[in-house]
Order: C-alpha cells, then structure tokens, then sequence
C-alpha cells in the first residue's frame, strides 16, 4: 500500500536526522534509527531503495563493529574513521534521499512557501532539486555516445584511462552543468518564484494520520536521543 506523507513531516525528519550529529548514541540506538529512517521508503511504495538503504545500514554496522575489534593497527583505525563517519552521516543522507526521491517540486516550494522562509533560500533549494536530476540524465547520455564509440565503456576503463575519462565525460558535464544551473534559475525566475504575492498550488498538503503517527515515534525518538545524552554525561 502506497501512502502520501505530508511534505512538513518530511521537513521533521530532516530537522531530526540533522540533530543526531550533535549527540553520541548507544550502537543499538544509532541502528534503531537507521532501521526506522530506511522503513519510511516502506510506506511510500518503494521497496527497492528500503531494502538498500536497510542493507547500506547493516553494511555499515558491521563494518563499525568489525573495526572496533582492530583498533591496535593503523588499518583499523582508519576503517574505524571511515565507517563511524558513514554511521553518523548516514541518517542524514537517507533522510535527504528520502525527501529527494518522494517530493515533487511543486510541493517543496509550496512548503518552504508556507514555513515563510526567505526567497535566497527557496531559489537555490527549488533549483537543486531540479538540477540533480538534469545533471544525472545528461550524464547518463553522454555515457552511451560515448560507450557508442568504444571509450569508457565500462568502470573499469574509466579507472584504466583517468584522462580519456576527464575529457570526454567529465568536462562536458561540468561544462553542461553550468547552462543548466542558469537555464533553472532563469525559468524559476520566469514563473515568478521571486513574486511577493501569495501565490496559489494545486497541490493540498493535508496532515493525516500516517504524518502523526510519523511525527510521535520521531518525538519518541528525540526524546530518547536527549535522555540517553543525559544519562550519558
């Protein structure tokens, strides 16, 4: 069963993800909220990317706890590095991608419209979420002219020849990038993003009962997070 999750709670779990890198929790909690972070695709229809994130987060754990057992050897002390850096980061990544992959833009503006935030900031986000799809679609074309004419045709020849690669690949994109970043802007511009008016949409942001249920486990959880600190110092 598909659901829709109101674009505010989404917003809560941003907020929420990006508050657990000022706190150092138990290994058991920090799995918790990496299950629970990975089970919102689940909800939203979207199997695949719930199990690989649900695989990324057992990866990582693993690797942590694999680690912790070779803190007396240089390689281990940087695999520890690595893999609690990744550990860290990670639910505010799935929380990124979890809004990036469920939000159309459309809503996002709408939203950041009703939190009455900035026009500095409603630009540059509205763009982004425009540009990162363009950039992977034009990536992926230039991809195949180029495997078309036998260069890069796979990872490993990417690796093989790193300079056939830069300049075939990457300094087109780069270079494509920078007209797409101003086309956006220019047609955000046009549709009047920067309009001081209130501004209407088609889309009805309602707050149902999966958005509460979302938004209590997630206060649990923050609740959690503050009392594990406290009890921790």
């Amino acid at each position: 069963m598909k659901l829709t999750i109101s674009i505010f709670t989404k917003f809560f779990l941003i907020f929420f993800a990006n508050l657990l890198l000022f706190f150092t929790l138990p290994s058991i909690f920090e799995a918790v909220i990496l299950f629970y972070l990975s089970s919102l695709f689940f909800l939203v229809g979207n199997q695949k990317r719930a199990f690989r994130w649900l695989l990324i987060s057992i990866g990582c754990i693993l690797l942590n706890h694999i680690a912790l057992q070779f803190t007396s050897s240089l390689i281990g002390h940087l695999l520890l590095f690595f893999s609690s850096g990744l550990k860290k980061l990670l639910p505010v990544i799935i929380a990124g991608n979890f809004i990036f992959a469920t939000t159309k833009i459309s809503e996002l503006f709408y939203g950041l419209k009703k939190l009455h935030l900035p026009s500095w900031i409603i630009i540059p986000i509205s763009v982004l979420f425009r540009f990162l799809p363009t950039i992977r679609q034009d990536h992926q074309q230039i991809r195949n002219a180029m495997k078309f004419r036998g260069i890069a045709i796979n990872r490993r020849d990417m690796i093989k020849h790193p300079l056939e690669t830069l300049e075939y690949i990457y300094v087109p994109l780069l270079n494509n990038a920078n007209n797409v970043a101003s086309d956006l802007t220019a047609s955000a511009l046009t549709r009047g993003i920067t309009h001081p008016a209130k501004s209407s949409s088609l889309y009805v942001i309602s707050f149902k009962k999966i958005d509460f249920a979302i938004c209590t486990i997630t206060l649990l959880m923050i609740g959690g997070v503050i009392y594990a600190r406290i009890q921790g110092s």
